[in-house]
Order: C-alpha cells, then structure tokens, then sequence
C-alpha cells in the first residue's frame, strides 16, 4: 500500500476559538469533504499555525482558511523552508489578513491593515473589502492546474477583497474588474495597492513558486450564520467598515434594501468554486479527486 499523502488544514478566527464573523465550521467541513475525496489522504486540523513545524513536516500541502491568525517570523521561517524543499501551500479567502492597526494621525477610530512578514511568505496583503456583491470573476491565467476546467469568466457572491499582490513573479489567475476603491483606501494607503498594472483589475488568485514548493491564493470564499454573525460583529462592520464607504453592508445585487442576509455561503455553492477547490487538492497533492 502507498503511503498516505499528508495534508494540514488551518482553519480558525481571532481570539482563538472564535469565528471572526466567518462560519468556520462550514469552510472546515467543506475542505475535509474535498481532501476526503481521494481515501489516501490523512489530514491533521488546527486552529492557527501554532507548532507549525511539527504538523507540516510530512506534509505535501498546507491549506489554511483563517480570519485573524497569522504565521509569526519563525513560522514564516519553518513555511518558508518547508516550501523550499517542495510543500504546497493554499490560502483561501480570509488568510491575506492579519492585524488591524490604528492609525497615530487618524482620531476618528479608523483602522488599516498591518503589514506583516507573513504577507511576504504569502505573497499577498489584504487592504480591506467594499460591501458583498455578485462580481464578474476572470480567468486572468488557463495555463496553471487551478484554473483547469473553469469558463473564462463566472460570477459569485462574495465580498470583493483588494488584496496586494506583493512579489512581482507572481503568475495571475483570477481577476476581476468589479471592485471600486472607497476613498478611505487612499486616506489610509495612500494608494490603492490592490489594483494591477493595467489599471482596472483587481487580483481573486494568484500563484507562486518558492524553491521548489508553490504558493496559491484564492480571494473567494466568504461565509456565516446567525450565529458568526452577531450583533456585534455586525455593529463593528457597521462603525469601523460602512462607516468609511457610507454603504450599506451590502450591494443591491445580493440585496435590494442593503440588509445583510443571515445565512450566506456565496461562492461555496457555486460549481466553479468547486472546480477550483478540486483543482486545489489535485495540485496540492497531485492526485485527482
């Protein structure tokens, strides 16, 4: 019998235990559901990259989907090295962030992103999010295993993410035009990092090579409940997000009267979000499902 192929998955919210307005246990269920598609896989389950080193040892891929946790510099290190020597790393939806940051000159409250050196193992930096909406999505890239078997363009629900794509050898995959940056962005940034060089786009899916290993990014992927999504939650989107781009929280293509719907799982239930969650485990493990 061959040995098993050895995958850890990363899936959590900030404070640890907590969902961080995310439905952690839907993204978790639906991963293992896809890993366990091939019977040869053995997956191991974390909350954040805590002892990083010793769960991704064996592994052949790292999949994370993460809304607050982040890699610190010596397990940026241990990633990076584990790469190098061939790992595979896939990131989906919310683990471009990080830790929100205060600004010294901004009395209002406002908040940006910090940049961290895990946005540099990663490769990619999120900024912040315009209201959830249906968006057109592109495929910027066919040549790459992830973007097999996908139409040229599709449409999902989702929060458009204005991610930074940091290195400048990274291979584009998705795409889309459908993101207008707040002013905020340019009060808080100074520009909008996120768009590409065409001066239009804006990345969904990016991949990368390091050493021998390879990074791969996907924007998509937001999902709640009721439950993750608490009054609270909904109150700092309210302050802290809306606030900046005076909109309701969401766009008149998911709801006509801006009401935020309770259950949403967006891109999850869309056959090209699938599609490219099966080309994710097959490139990461390199076995079709």
């Amino acid at each position: 019998m061959s040995q098993p192929i050895r995958v850890h998955v990363v899936v959590g919210g900030f404070p640890p235990g907590k969902h961080a307005s995310h439905d952690m246990d839907y993204a978790r269920v639906r991963i293992l559901q896809a890993l366990q598609s091939n019977v040869n896989v053995h997956a191991t389950v974390g909350g954040d990259f805590t002892d990083c080193d010793k769960w991704i040892a064996d592994c052949q891929l790292l999949i994370c989907y993460v809304a607050g946790p982040f890699a610190d510099e010596h397990q940026c290190g241990v990633i990076k090295d584990w790469l190098s020597d061939g790992g595979r790393w896939l990131a989906l939806h919310g683990s471009t962030g990080g830790m929100p940051e205060r600004t010294s000159d901004r009395p209002d409250g406002r908040r940006r992103m910090l940049k961290l050196p895990y946005h540099d193992t990663l490769g990619g930096y999120f900024m912040t999010h315009p209201p959830i909406r249906e968006m057109n999505v592109d495929v910027a890239d066919h040549n790459h295993p992830l973007t097999y078997n996908l139409p040229d363009s599709f449409f999902v629900k989702d929060e458009p993410y204005m991610i930074e794509v940091i290195h400048p050898d990274t291979q584009i995959l998705l795409t889309t035009t459908d993101i207008e940056a707040p002013a905020i962005v340019d009060d808080l940034y100074g520009r909008d990092l996120s768009l590409l060089p065409d001066g239009k786009s804006h990345a969904l899916g990016y991949a990368r090579s390091v050493g021998e290993g390879e990074i791969a990014y996907i924007a998509p992927g937001h999902c709640h409940t009721p439950v993750t999504l608490t009054e609270a939650h909904k109150e700092r989107i309210r302050e802290i997000i809306w606030r900046d781009y005076r909109l309701p929280p969401v766009h008149e293509s998911i709801s006509p009267d801006g009401v935020m719907p309770a259950h949403f799982r967006g891109p999850w239930e869309t056959e090209p979000y699938e599609q490219l969650l099966k080309n994710a485990i097959a490139w990461g493990t390199g076995v079709d499902g």
